[in-house]
């Protein structure tokens, strides 16, 4: 009988063990979650703070505020309202850049909504690109080559493609062992401007330090007529502080209750077949006093429940998130996206 004991003591242990530590690791989870939210409200004064700019023209101040939002808190909403600043702004690869971003993300999610704005507005920027192609001469060993563009590597395959590019200066530097190193500038209209920079063999010698890129002057465009403000950002429930204290809290309870539960039941189980009168009395009353324990804890997870779902339905509402990572240079539309709705 005592063997028996033993061993069930040891079973409820491992059961324990294994309902405490699913229970920190959600608790974990959710202090992990909470801070993540501190940085929405931020996120969503600049967003604010960028549509009342953006309504009064003023892009220069506009689009820095929907950069640092989209930041903090990556929302489709934020990049499509990014994406029209910056077109307004004359930055139209960019603009282009970040259109074809959102349509991908609404490819992948079953936006059609989103795929269908981004697209037409994608679209109609594409014949306005500037482009710049980067070569090489017939007697240059390209592969010897380290090419980059504003200071961003240009690889062997970007060779002979028109990139696009925002209108305004543009550097080019080449570089190779034992070569001097060529560098070049180039300005690109603001609007479908295309022009082609042939690398030159470089000449042998020392290398010398490249200078650094100086400020060219460039004639001001009249700004484009201000595209149609995007759609509004789809929302859902917000997970609030409170939210998640409630939950933390309900979950905590939760596991109290399982735990007890388990004490409760090895406790009845050693005094049901315990045959010693004050042994037997002795593990009654200590299986009573968890199942008092438990009972009350129930309760308290039940109220836990019912809290955190009153503060999740009252909640106020967030937007969607995406993820942009550049993947060649500012200005280049090579751009990938990650996100969910």
């Amino acid at each position: 009988m005592r063997l028996e004991t033993v061993a069930s003591t040891s079973r409820t242990r491992t059961k324990v063990a294994v309902v405490v530590g699913a229970s920190v690791l959600a608790v974990m989870s959710l202090a992990r979650s909470a801070a993540a939210q501190s940085e929405v409200p931020v996120a969503e004064a600049l967003y604010q703070a960028g549509r009342d700019l953006m309504a009064q023209k003023d892009y220069e101040n506009a689009c820095p505020k929907f950069a640092e939002s989209y930041r903090l808190d990556p929302a489709t909403g934020t990049l499509l309202n990014l994406a029209a600043c910056h077109e307004a702004q004359g930055k139209l690869a960019t603009a282009w850049t970040e259109y074809m971003d959102v349509s991908r993300i609404g490819r992948r999610d079953g936006r059609a909504d989103r795929i269908k704005y981004a697209r037409e507005h994608a679209d109609a920027l594409l014949p306005r690109l500037s482009r710049l192609t980067i070569a090489t001469a017939p007697d240059t060993d390209a592969t010897a080559l380290e090419i980059t563009l504003d200071g961003m590597a240009v690889g062997q395959v970007m060779l002979g493609v028109a990139a696009p590019l925002d209108p305004g200066p543009h550097v080019v530097v080449a570089t190779a062992p034992g070569k001097k190193p060529y560098r070049q500038e180039v300005v690109l209209g603001a609007e479908a401007d295309q022009q082609t920079l042939t690398i030159p063999a470089l000449e042998a010698g020392e290398p010398v330090p490249v200078q650094p890129v100086q400020p060219v002057a460039v004639a001001p465009v009249a700004p484009p007529p201000a595209p149609s403000p995007p759609p509004k950002e789809a929302t859902s429930k917000r997970l609030t502080v409170p939210v998640i204290v409630a939950g933390s809290v309900t979950i905590a309870l939760a596991a109290a209750t399982t735990v007890t539960g388990i004490v409760y039941l090895n406790h009845r189980s050693s005094y049901q077949g315990e045959t010693d009168p004050v042994e037997r009395k002795s593990q009654y009353d200590q299986a009573q006093g968890f199942q008092i324990a438990s009972t009350a804890l129930f309760v308290g997870t039940l109220a836990g429940a019912g809290a955190t779902t009153y503060l999740y339905l009252t909640s106020p509402e967030s937007t969607t998130r995406a993820r942009l990572t550049p993947v060649l240079a500012p200005g280049l539309a090579f751009v990938s996206a990650e996100g969910r709705f």
